[in-house]
């Protein structure tokens, strides 16, 4: 028992250590840009396996430009992306992110952005930023909202990487 809990230490340090992990910020997203390598495939493949992502992880619910040869722009939303407290009542809100990727020999390069803010299914005015002081520090109430984003975004990009790396070729 104890050499299986030995081996499921270190498997678990290297899985969590190979994950993709971004981090929320008054400016925007860090790193703006993540680079991964990929399984051997075609460009023609990359398209079709990144098209075939989407469709199932939104259900659906996305919007594909801006498509070349061997890259894509993928708009969709994710509901309850993150939430914030406030006198007892929990408030989720869904976002309307753009990810960008692209693909190089046998790596590929993703950007993700918040494009919109949504209460509901009601368009907000507001954007990450407006949660933080000038200084960086999150605004008093809002202490939830970096770490329940960071982990959306994370979900998202880590779900595409798994895609193209389970998938068959």
């Amino acid at each position: 028992m104890k050499r299986f809990l030995h081996y499921f230490l270190i498997f678990s340090a290297f899985s969590t250590y190979a994950q993709i992990k971004v981090e929320v910020t008054p400016n925007g997203i860090n790193p703006n840009q993540i680079q991964e390598t990929i399984p051997s495939m075609t460009d023609e493949r990359f398209i079709e396996l990144s098209q075939m992502w989407i469709a199932e992880f939104s259900r659906g619910e996305s919007n594909i430009t801006e498509v070349t040869a061997n890259s894509l722009t993928i708009d969709a939303m994710r509901d309850n992306a993150f939430l914030y407290r406030n006198k007892g009542e929990t408030f989720l809100h869904n976002i309307k992110y753009q990810l960008k990727i692209s693909k190089n020999g046998d790596t590929y390069t993703s950007s993700i952005k918040i494009l919109e803010i949504y209460a509901r299914k009601v368009l907000l005015e507001s954007t990450i930023a407006d949660y933080f002081l000038p200084n960086g520090i999150l605004k008093e109430g809002f202490e939830e909202v970096k770490p329940s984003l960071e982990r959306s975004l994370n979900i998202i990009l880590n779900s595409y990487d798994r895609y193209l790396k389970t998938t068959k070729s």
